[in-house]
């Protein structure tokens, strides 16, 4: 392909390709093309195709060219050129890629219509609009005052119908509905129903007449109202239906071998991702989800006044972030919920993201712009609050910012579509505090703010992902809805155009970067998670096995430290049940054996709670209740002990030194029974621990258990003395009863 003669336009502005070959009739494929360029604001470039440069398709080529120029309306915006293509198929494809056309006219009388399955624009082929067919024209043959386009919906006839209402209203359009005569009523209905739809997707109001025919077969009648009210019939180049292409054949085929008017078959550009979002606006019609032309002017208008950052827009932004920033210092979840339902900053993303979609650079400036200020506002303030808190440990809800994960991106996007659609829809409108509460924007700009004063930089740089995870995916979120809801730049609209693929593939590419440090950020959380879980479970099977204690719950267990440096000390403070007092001995063989276990250095502080184990089921063990002896001590003799028996003797007993004679209270036996021997003073000792002691029936920690002594609780020392459990172990007696106790919590007596 080699443009021979002609220039292109600098200007990037809507336009329209007209192929034509040498000594062609221009007709209406000429007239159309003149009134689109005209009617969009756009350019109208003719291209007459030559084989090769010889002088005789030269100067053929260029008698095409004044005959273009001589029909071509003042002050518009013509293009001729002269265009030498050897392989047709490839060298239109490139000059179309190299004009950068959004509308091919051509025809397909000529050699055209047999390559164009590759190009990417839109495409209109016109077949019939020949010499013959103009001669027995009583009017002008290229003037166009008449157009049917005869539909049954689908996204080829919208796409016609977007670039032919701008024609209206000088040239008048009408979409054409064929019911057969077999069908009925219910044809009718439904016919009725889809130009509705059509029209409300193509927002052409009453712009765009339309008319419901009846006769014996589709093709009939589009060929009967062709031939008496149109000059030129555009038909969608596929149905909506396949049903339809069962039932009534291959319509456009037919008709352009029937019609006696020239025939225009139109498809839409071959961008899968305009396709898809024309056949998505062409379903949700039927939800009725999408907005009418009026509702989205409403909604343009609210958005765009929202998202301008006045005063107001800055004093809230500014008490949102300090009310944010006291409730993270004192961790009040309540009081952060109030900031994020201050907070105004949701307006200006939900208006970048609508600029987005319309392609509105100066919207999208006022929108990032506001939102660019409102974060410095924020961290700033929130680095003023963090100046009380010097010195201090982060909060729960400080700690909670800093770590985003996927499951946040997930709650913006849904979030930002949420709030987009509350704020098209004034009768959802009460939704939005649930949203501002779910996207929370200005915590994470708080929490920046302290964490950077306060010198946590790894949790300001957290916060800071939070944020921009949030205002990524709500823009995106946004802009997606309101995509659906049928906001977009018109055909004509080419800048805006441009501007909102750049802005769409530049959202995308944010959503993805966001999504894969997102990812690396879960993943480092989950092996994080994984370990503490290990030395949790690590620490509960050695204080179980070396101390025999529980650990009950998670806050009994607090570790200090960078848990994934191994090289790193971990402190640890425990909280333990224990049936028993715990010997400090005890203590350091459990933190020697987490260390060995962890295979790093441990430091260990716990707190013990004493507790008893009761079963409903089994009754406890009662202990017996020490039985008061009477001991008389009259001096430095050995002290006579007196023990009333049952039968009590009438005779006193008598003393080998100072004898001390009672009188008994009961009737004396007439036996006698001698009950003291004086034996020396035994050792004596008191159980100092608070909680009483157990005295077992051996040595040892799982001895049985004899009885249960009180503290203050005096006990008679015996010679027994040994070593179990890494105990030592005293023999007593106490009350008659001998056992162990643990020699740890006795204090000897004078």
């Amino acid at each position: 392909m080699k443009i021979i003669e002609g220039s292109l336009p600098e200007e990037q502005r809507w336009r329209v390709l007209v192929l034509l070959m040498p000594e062609q009739l221009l007709g209406k494929t000429w007239q159309l093309g003149q009134a689109l360029a005209r009617a969009n604001n756009g350019d109208l470039i003719t291209a007459v195709i030559i084989s090769d440069n010889s002088d005789s398709q030269l100067e053929a080529a260029r008698q095409m060219i004044v005959k273009t120029q001589e029909a071509a309306a003042e002050n518009g915006r013509y293009h001729p050129l002269i265009v030498q293509v050897t392989d047709y198929g490839k060298g239109i494809v490139k000059l179309i890629d190299r004009i950068g056309v959004d509308l091919l006219l051509t025809h397909a009388d000529g050699p055209a219509w047999q390559n164009l399955n590759k190009i990417h624009c839109a495409v209109a082929v016109v077949r019939g609009d020949t010499a013959e067919r103009a001669a027995v024209e009583t009017s002008d043959p290229t003037q166009l005052k008449r157009i049917i386009v005869p539909t049954s919906g689908g996204p080829n006839t919208v796409h016609a119908l977007s670039f032919l209402l701008p024609l209206t209203p000088a040239i008048k359009v009408m979409a054409l509905y064929v019911v057969p005569a077999r069908l009925g009523s219910n044809e009718e209905a439904l016919g009725r129903a889809r130009l509705r739809q059509l029209l409300n997707v193509t927002d052409a109001g009453s712009r765009i007449q339309t008319r419901i025919i009846t006769s014996r077969t589709v093709i009939d009648g589009i060929v009967d109202a062709a031939s008496d009210q149109c000059d030129l019939v555009v038909i969608g180049a596929s149905r909506e239906s396949s049903l339809d292409k069962v039932l009534f054949g291959d319509i456009p085929g037919a008709v352009v071998r029937q019609s006696h008017k020239p025939v225009m078959i139109v498809r839409q550009p071959k961008s899968h991702l305009d396709n898809m979002i024309g056949v998505l606006s062409w379903q949700l019609e039927n939800l009725k989800i999408r907005l009418n032309l009026q509702q989205r002017t409403e909604v343009y208008t609210r958005i765009r006044r929202g998202a301008r950052p006045d005063a107001d827009f800055f004093i809230l932004i500014a008490l949102s972030a300090m009310i944010a920033a006291l409730g993270l210092i004192i961790n009040s979840p309540a009081v952060v919920i109030g900031a994020m339902l201050v907070a105004p900053l949701m307006s200006p993303i939900v208006g970048a993201g609508l600029a987005t979609v319309l392609g509105d650079t100066r919207f999208l400036r006022l929108s990032l712009g506001a939102v660019i200020r409102g974060v410095l506002v924020a961290v700033f303030v929130g680095a003023l609050a963090g100046l009380v808190y010097l010195n201090e440990p982060l909060t729960v809800e400080l700690l909670a910012r800093p770590q985003p994960t996927l499951i946040d991106l997930a709650i913006a996007l849904f979030s930002g579509m949420a709030g987009a659609y509350a704020l098209s829809h004034s009768d959802a409108a009460g939704a939005l505090p649930g949203v501002a509460i779910a996207a929370a924007l200005v915590p994470p700009l708080a929490t920046a703010g302290i964490t950077l004063t306060t010198g946590y930089y790894r949790e300001s740089f957290g916060a800071l992902l939070l944020f921009t995870t949030n205002f990524v995916a709500i823009s995106a979120a946004t802009a997606l809805t309101f995509l659906i809801l049928g906001f977009r730049p018109t055909p004509a609209q080419k800048a805006r155009r441009e501007v909102q693929a750049r802005s769409v593939r530049l959202a995308l590419m944010l959503v993805v970067i966001v999504a894969l440090l997102l990812t690396i950020f879960t993943y480092r959380l989950a092996q994080d998670a994984a370990l503490e879980a290990k030395t949790r479970a690590v620490v509960q099977q050695s204080v179980a096995d070396v101390t025999g204690a529980r650990i009950v719950a998670s806050d009994d267990l607090i570790i200090q430290g960078d848990i994934t440096d191994e090289t790193a000390p971990l402190a640890m403070d425990l909280t333990v049940r224990s049936t028993r007092s715990i010997p400090y001995v005890q203590v350091k063989e459990l933190q020697d054996a987490i260390s060995i276990e962890l295979q790093r250095e441990v430091g260990l502080t716990m707190t013990v709670i004493l507790v008893t184990n009761l079963d409903p089921e089994v009754p406890p063990t009662q202990t017996p209740t020490p039985t008061p002896t009477q001991t008389f001590t009259p001096g430095p003799t050995p002290t006579p002990t007196f023990t009333p028996t049952q039968r009590p003797t009438d005779t006193p007993t008598p003393r080998p030194t100072e004898t001390l004679t009672l009188t008994p209270t009961f009737t004396p036996t007439s036996t006698p029974t001698e009950t003291t021997i004086p034996t020396a003073t035994p050792r004596t000792a008191v159980i100092t621990t608070p909680y009483g002691l157990n005295l077992r029936a051996e040595p040892g920690r799982e001895a049985d258990i004899l009885a249960f002594l009180p503290a203050e609780t005096v006990v008679i020392l015996l010679d027994g003395l040994e070593t179990a459990d890494s105990l030592a172990w005293q023999q007593i007696e106490v009350d008659g009863q001998i056992g162990w106790v643990s020699a740890e919590f006795l204090e000897s007596g004078p």
